[in-house]
Order: structure tokens, then C-alpha cells, then sequence
């Protein structure tokens, strides 16, 4: 404990943003897009935002990657796989998030989350589809020369589309308000985001998403894909609370998908981050 104190001393004040079970955007395309992804969420990265938007995939498989603020010594890992069952059953998913904090080949603390989600339609026809989603989390925390601590978290979330081009959206993460610890006990993360998406021309989305953290103040984002050309799309966003400005793209090539984005912060450096994606037949 004395060493994780140490070090968090030393690496202030980049440690100042990494609270526990943070928000820390696992995905380079809701990044690049502000964190205005409820309404978008339509790869095997749903799991972490809109369960609901996992009816969008059939098999595919997301690898993700960032040292967050550009420091080394904190990493953010991710993996999804997202599978549609055969006959109308829905879609199901697995996820891996992995934040770690190390300092001199010591790992000083590691949250790990690792979900299960099921989504289905609820309504589909030819003018409007309704669907929705659930994700069962458990959370693992370990801090060196600490027990482990562990928690258990549910999220739930919908989305509707109306005549192919808007899209109305709502998740909430730890809808059951779960906690860590024993004595002094962390509160998760609770949140309510409600986004809506706009297609005013083909290839072009607009998304623009508000979200409600029940122990802290409301957060505004908005963002922009455009598709340019067959194998590229640019993503420009902007996030308010903590203020910060995003810029991305993706490359497709064939069944492959390599995204990034960059995340500028008034005060601390940029981060950068990366992800490859696959769609199986």
C-alpha cells in the first residue's frame, strides 16, 4: 500500500483522472465521435455502451488498445466478440476491459471487467426496428498488497430506428448500484445516456448524446462520421465536462477494420487510441 501511495504521488496529475471503473471509452469509433456512441453502437463494442445496438452484427471481433493521457504506465485494453444466434434468438457478446496501472514492472492496480450481453428485436419491419439489450459485468479489482475486491453489475439498454435514418437510444450502466469493498465501500459507476442519431445525407451520421452520472454532473457530446470514400471514414466530436476535442478514422479493407482517434485535453497530453476489428462470414 505504501508503494501504490509512492507512486501516485509521483505520477499526479495524470492519476488525478483515473478513478476507479471510470468512463474511460473503449472504443476508438465512440471516441472519435465525442462518446456520443448510444445511438450509433453497432459492433461488437456495443457490449461496452448500448447492449441494443449488438443486433447490428453477425460474428465479428474488436481488439482495442491506449496508454490513456499518453502515459505509459496506464493502459487501457479491450476485446469483444459479438455472435447472432441462428432462428431470431438475438445476438449475443463477450467483453474484456482491462485498465492497469504500473510503475517500475510493478503493477500498482488493475480493474478488470469481463460481460456477458444478450440483445434482441423487439419490433422489426420494414419502416422501424425496436430492439434491446442487457450485459451482466463483473467487476475485479486488484491493488498490489491488497485483497482483491470484486463486484457484480447489470446494464440495460434500447434502440429504436425510424425510416432507416434516425436513431433514438438509451442505456444505463450498474442500474443495481453496485459496490466495492467491505469497510469503506466505492460506489460504481451509475449512469443514464439517452442519444439520438441523424442521417442527413448517405454515408454521413450525426450523433449527439447527453449522459446523467447519478453521483455527479450531466455530460454533453455530439460528433460526426462521414464516409468518404469506399475504405475511409473520418470522425470529428466534442465532449463537454471534462471538455475535450476528438478526431478519428477508419480504414476498411475487405473484412478488416483498423480505427483511431485522438482525444485532446486542455490540461492533460492527448490520448491516442487503437483498435482492430474483423467480421467474420
Amino acid at each position: 500500500m505504501k508503494k501504490l501511495l509512492f507512486a501516485c504521488l509521483l505520477l499526479i496529475p495524470a492519476t488525478m483522472l483515473l478513478a476507479v471503473y471510470d468512463d474511460y471509452q473503449p472504443s476508438a469509433i465512440a471516441r472519435g465521435l465525442g462518446g456520443a456512441y448510444t445511438a450509433v453502437s453497432r459492433d461488437a463494442n456495443a457490449i461496452f455502451y448500448n447492449p441494443a445496438g449488438l443486433v447490428n452484427t453477425t460474428l465479428s471481433a474488436k481488439l482495442g488498445f491506449s496508454q490513456l493521457y499518453n502515459q505509459d504506465f496506464s493502459e487501457l485494453k479491450t476485446v469483444a466478440l459479438g455472435y447472432k444466434l441462428p432462428q431470431k434468438l438475438g445476438t449475443v457478446a463477450l467483453g474484456i476491459r482491462a485498465m492497469d496501472v504500473d510503475y517500475e514492472d510493478v503493477n500498482l492496480m488493475s480493474e478488470q471487467v469481463y460481460s456477458l450481453a444478450h440483445s434482441f428485436y423487439l419490433l422489426q419491419d420494414i419502416h422501424s426496428q425496436i430492439s434491446f439489450g442487457y450485459t451482466g459485468n463483473f467487476y475485479l479489482l486488484s491493488m498490489d498488497g491488497e485483497d482483491d475486491d470484486t463486484a457484480l453489475g447489470l446494464d440495460l439498454g434500447a434502440m429504436a430506428v425510424l425510416h432507416t435514418r434516425t436513431r433514438l437510444a438509451f442505456a444505463v450502466t450498474n442500474i443495481n448500484k453496485a459496490k466495492m469493498g467491505d469497510e469503506n465501500q466505492i460506489d460504481l459507476p451509475s449512469k443514464l445516456a439517452l442519444g439520438i442519431s441523424y442521417i442527413p445525407y448517405d454515408k454521413v451520421t450525426t450523433s449527439i448524446e447527453v449522459k446523467k452520472d447519478f453521483a455527479k454532473e450531466t455530460e454533453f457530446m455530439g460528433g460526426v462520421e462521414a464516409h468518404l470514400f469506399e475504405p475511409l471514414a473520418i470522425r470529428f466530436g466534442v465532449h463537454q465536462n471534462p471538455a475535450t476535442y476528438n478526431a478519428g478514422l477508419s480504414i476498411y479493407i475487405r473484412d478488416l477494420e483498423l480505427d483511431y482517434s485522438y482525444t485532446y485535453h486542455s490540461v492533460l497530453p492527448g490520448t491516442h487510441y487503437f483498435s482492430l476489428g474483423y467480421n467474420f462470414k
